[in-house]
């Protein structure tokens, strides 16, 4: 039995905390249903050096401790992890918020239960995985569809954070009348408080966040190439990802002959990467042209945390990242997947530091107007109240 009884219920199947934007993300929607609810239990998966039980007031956070190895083997165990603790607290809890059919499915599944549903909609495991892992079939994608389409059918009210993802779900036939684009946020930053890091180089660029494939690190990498005559520019990595993805994008930077101009720091401190951004000259994101942005366009974090520190952004001209950014006011469109024109968009904004200023000045304005997560939370609040 529960020790205390929490009146909602946020499932995750992501490590929390974690040095990467979904552990951001769930930080911010867990405290704001948290809040709403009065008390809350965060179901999240473990990793070593995290306690499996943990209470911060009136939360509680439970950590499914699994060494499954295989995704879809551990998403099963999960899964029932989270059906023990909904069928346990199925007449307590009040609101039930789920980000993947892994906890949505099981949540959705239990009898006479006196909570409403929110299916939190950031990424389709159906599209995700494949690019993930290129070994998993179409048959394995179509019945993970089929769980999504049963969370989003049955779920009392979807939530998005962006226009890309709505017209998605839409399109594959969910309620467009139970879906709200709530766009990620990120906190505001006093820059007058923050520290230049130490060890920063005079001028530098700015990678953060993780680093799998659809992010465009080969392309950013590929761009540095073609910017050999500036000895003096580096590229800061603050990244985070898996230890084969980080040791084969390290290696790559020595095969392309950068490896003296990339400066890597993994899995820092949210406050470390807001210090690199602030003192960055151009902050970067290169998504690629594939389904996991286009069809499903996320809402990336990197270019909203960017603008709170008023650090100009290039990033990919795709339909996502045009719901942000405007091509020359808050931001610098590059056609994707082409390396020779994002190093031509660094050389252009490096020879006009004036128009840098002005396009950070606008983009900070723009976050201070539109995308703190305090804007974000409030309208999920909305959505909770009108359950």
């Amino acid at each position: 039995m529960m020790d205390m009884k929490p009146k909602s219920i946020y499932v995750a199947f992501d490590t929390y905390p974690a040095p990467k934007g979904a552990a951001v993300h769930i930080r911010e929607f867990a405290q704001a249903l948290f809040a709403h609810a009065g008390s809350g239990l965060l179901l999240v998966l473990g990793e070593d050096g995290l306690p499996t039980w943990q209470i911060e007031g009136l939360t509680q956070i439970r950590r499914l401790a699994s060494d499954e190895q295989n995704y879809l083997k551990r998403a099963m165990q999960f899964g029932d992890f989270v059906q023990t603790h909904a069928e346990m607290l199925k007449n307590d809890v009040k609101i039930a918020h789920f980000r993947d059919p892994w906890g949505g499915m099981p949540l959705l599944s239990v009898e006479n239960r006196a909570y409403k549903t929110v299916y939190e909609v950031n990424a389709l495991p159906s599209i995700e995985l494949p690019a993930r892992y290129p070994s998993v079939t179409a048959r394995t994608c179509e019945r993970i569809r089929d769980l999504e389409r049963h969370c989003w059918l049955q779920a009392d009210h979807i939530v998005c954070p962006s226009q890309v993802i709505k017209n998605c779900l839409i399109e594959l036939g969910a309620d467009a009348g139970k879906i709200t684009v709530i766009r990620n946020g990120a906190q505001p930053v006093d820059l007058a408080q923050i520290s230049r890091p130490p060890d920063a180089p005079a001028q530098y660029l700015l990678y953060q966040g993780a680093v799998q494939s659809w992010q465009g690190i080969e392309v950013l990498f590929k761009a540095m190439t073609f910017l050999r005559d500036m000895p003096e520019l580096k590229l800061v990595m603050c990244a985070s990802g898996s230890k084969p993805r980080l040791k084969y994008l390290q290696k790559l930077a020595n095969r392309m002959g950068i490896d003296q101009q990339v400066i890597w720091h993994l899995k820092v401190s949210q406050t470390t990467v807001i210090q690199w951004l602030a003192g960055a000259a151009i902050s970067l994101a290169p998504l690629v042209e594939c389904s996991r942005n286009l069809v499903q366009g996320c809402c990336p974090l990197k270019i909203i945390e960017s603008m709170a520190t008023g650090t100009p952004v290039i990033a990919s001209d795709l339909p996502v990242v045009r719901e942000l950014l405007e091509h020359g006011k808050t931001g610098w469109l590059v056609r994707p997947d082409r390396p020779s024109e994002l190093a031509r968009a660094i050389r252009i904004l490096l020879a006009h530091p004036e128009q840098r200023v002005s396009i950070g000045a606008s983009a900070r304005e723009q976050f201070s107007a539109e995308l703190t997560w305090q804007k974000s939370t409030q309208a999920l609040t909305e959505v909770y109240q009108a359950l």
